[in-house]
């Protein structure tokens, strides 16, 4: 049990670090995720926390270059696989070999096997952290296009180089060539048998699809499964599983470009949740390093200060050699990158040079390394993980200081007000396009509700705007409820009934007290003051009336006179607050006007018991829709919206439209 809600803790620091990033994107996402696990770090239940490094290499390592893969285009992968094979493979062993080098001379006690394991741990970039520290400035295309195609593969060589130096170190046996012959088997090997299985289960899939057998139940779980058979077959074969992964994932990917619009829903549900795993796996990596890192300097701490100055020193050092390494490969021609010009070249040899960023795969290694050689504790294993974590935060806060001042800022062709404001605009001209045409109609009131939702909700709801219409609606029900009871074509019975359910509605919607015990005087008693003694003595006659009543028949006569009467005059009201609803709408008290619209919609429905109107309702609904793309249309010929927030509009309405079908249609 405790290792279950170790778990829940870890998702729910993960939750709680990229809800904050959401609000303060000044500091990027990963030092969050950090900080929570310092506080984590503060809780008993993690005081003797581990986390098997199996656990590590299965589940989240495979999974996430899994999905590394599917989301990588092949087409332009093969493309450039020469720069991708430069950097990823040729680049990332000689780094493999300087960071041993450097390692082996400042830190003599570490073996020659154990020197190159940690240059395979730190070797690895992370194109995904790139992204979060470099949200707000131009990267080129080129740049950034050279550094995913890279982190995918240089991932696997990393990954791979540490296998084999693991295993280098528990043997005691260390050969460079065989070294380097065996990651060449282990690495081309990986690829062959992840070709193998990836169109293998990517054929059973297809099968799946052809024979309808393709609902989410079954097809997102067997894509989950995927990287975990996928890298325990390879692994078992002796060759690298998290290359078999990324092979499988290419495959995948491919094959879900052709099938895109096979089963859109399958898409939208199989893209949302490995964005959600992705995106939960990458931030308990980093949970778990602010949870392990106050540990782990308290065992370097044991063995004096000096011993961490020096670690962080040699940390610095190994960053400072593999951003030269890869300033020089870049700037030299080594990498064949036939997408920088001359004129450009210099600028993004250094933008490369410092986007080689080391984050998620290189913590996951560190802590994948094992827990104990030959029987005995992995004495050198905190200080593999303390330099690591120094090379993954400087990689990290060098390129947040450093590219702003290289790149231009990001321009955005909108702001999110302009967005809100059209897409406000854009629902008010549906809503009143369709009020023109289908006016006092209680479909058309549904189909506004729906629209309603399309508003980008971002400031609290106007108490005071939301009081003053339910005050108007609260009038014209009064005024001509007590009409009625003037001309005598309603009883006070049904008044006082109708009142109450009125008296009901808002207090739903009204969530200060003090404003429900404004309505409850206004009704209950200001209200009741109010009745002329004309409908008193109406309420008396008619009292006598009912008294008169004594069979059963007659009493359920007059109950089913008394409901059909009731209904007339509750439709006619809804109608004529639906028109000034209708009326009154603008931009300013759209959503307070929703809010009163619901609270009316829901009680006629519920009066009314009529849902009768569903086919009609979808088609309003598709007209309103309609009228959306052509506002948009109209307003960019107009030269009122940019063509970016006409797409970002269309893209809007596109999904609204795709997500109410499937929710109104059958279930798979």
């Amino acid at each position: 049990m405790n290792t279950v809600f170790s778990i829940l803790l870890l998702i729910a620091a993960v939750i709680v670090a990229n809800a904050i990033f959401t609000k303060f994107q000044q500091v990027p996402v990963a030092f969050l995720q950090i900080a929570a696990g310092l506080i984590l770090a503060t809780f008993p239940l993690y005081r003797h926390f581990e986390l098997e490094p199996e656990i590590f290499m299965l589940v989240i390592i495979s999974m996430l270059m899994f999905n590394d893969g599917q989301n990588t285009s092949l087409k332009k992968l093969t493309q450039n696989f020469s720069t991708t094979f430069s950097l990823a493979v040729e680049l990332a062993v000689i780094s493999i070999l300087v960071v041993g080098g450097i390692t082996n001379f400042f830190l003599p006690q570490f073996s020659t096997a154990l020197c190159f394991a940690l240059g395979a741990i730190i070797v690895p970039t992370d194109a995904v952290a790139v992204s979060s520290i470099t949200s707000k400035v131009l990267v080129p295309k080129e740049v950034m296009s050279t550094l995913e195609n890279e982190s995918l593969f240089n991932d696997a060589s990393g990954i791979v180089a540490l296998n084999l130096a693991t295993a280098a170190v528990i043997t005691g046996q260390f050969s460079v060539w065989a070294g380097i012959g065996n990651f060449l088997y282990v690495f081309f090997g990986g690829i062959i048998v992840g070709t193998i299985l990836g169109s293998i289960i990517i054929s059973v899939r297809i099968k799946f699809i052809n024979n309808h057998v393709d609902t989410p139940s079954v097809m997102v779980p067997y894509t989950l499964m995927t990287p975990f058979v996928v890298y325990l077959i390879a692994e078992a074969l002796g060759v690298s599983g998290i290359l078999a992964v990324v092979m499988t994932g290419l495959l995948h990917g491919v094959q879900q470009e052709r099938l895109r619009l096979t089963s859109s829903r399958l898409q939208i549900v199989m893209n949302t949740t490995w964005s959600v795993f992705a995106s939960i796996l990458n931030g308990i990596v980093f949970v778990l390093l602010g949870l392990s890192l106050p540990r782990v300097i308290q065992d370097l701490a044991h063995r004096g200060t000096n011993s961490i100055i020096s670690l962080i020193g040699i940390g610095l050092l190994l960053y400072i050699a593999m951003t030269v390494m890869r300033f020089l490969w870049i700037q030299l021609g080594f990498a064949r990158i036939r997408s920088f010009n001359s004129h450009d070249k210099k600028m993004n040899s250094l933008v490369s040079a410092f986007s080689g960023v080391h984050g998620t795969i290189t913590l996951s290694l560190a802590f994948s390394l094992p827990l104990t050689l030959n029987g005995q504790p992995f004495t050198y294993r905190t200080d593999i993980i303390f330099i690591a974590t120094v090379v993954i935060l400087t990689s990290l806060i060098i390129p947040t200081i450093v590219l702003p001042r290289m790149l231009p800022k990001k321009v955005d062709h909108f702001t999110q007000a302009e967005l809100t404001k059209a897409k406000s605009e854009m629902v008010t001209n549906s809503i009143n396009n369709l009020t023109a045409k289908h006016p006092n109609s209680p479909v058309v009131s549904e189909v506004i509700s729906i629209l309603e939702g399309q508003r980008v909700v971002e400031t609290e709801v106007d108490r005071t705007k939301l009081n003053d219409i339910f005050n108007h609606c609260f009038d014209i029900e009064s005024n001509f409820i007590q009409n009625l009871v003037d001309d005598n074509k309603i009883d006070q019975r049904m008044a006082d009934f109708y009142m109450r359910m009125t008296q009901k509605t808002i207090f739903q919607y009204q969530q200060r007290a003090w404003k429900r015990l404004w309505w409850f005087i206004k009704f209950q008693i200001v209200g009741r003051l109010s009745l002329s003694s004309r409908a008193r003595a109406n309420r008396k006659k008619r009292k006598e009336q009912m008294a008169k009543f004594t069979s059963r028949e007659d009493m359920l006569a007059q109950r089913q006179e008394f409901w059909s009467q009731f209904t007339d005059v509750e439709k006619e009201l809804y109608l004529k607050i639906t028109e000034f609803l209708n009326q009154n709408t603008t931009n300013e008290n759209a959503r307070e006007i929703s809010i009163v619209r619901r609270a009316y919609d829901e009680k006629h429905r519920r009066l009314s018991g009529d849902n009768k109107y569903a086919e009609e309702q979808n088609e309003l609904l598709i007209q309103a829709f309609q009228q959306e793309y052509n506002f948009i249309q109209s307003q960019t010929n107009q030269k009122i919206y940019s063509n970016a927030l006409s797409n970002a509009l269309y893209e809007q309405i596109s999904t609204d439209q795709l997500v109410y079908v499937q929710s109104v249609g059958p279930e798979e």
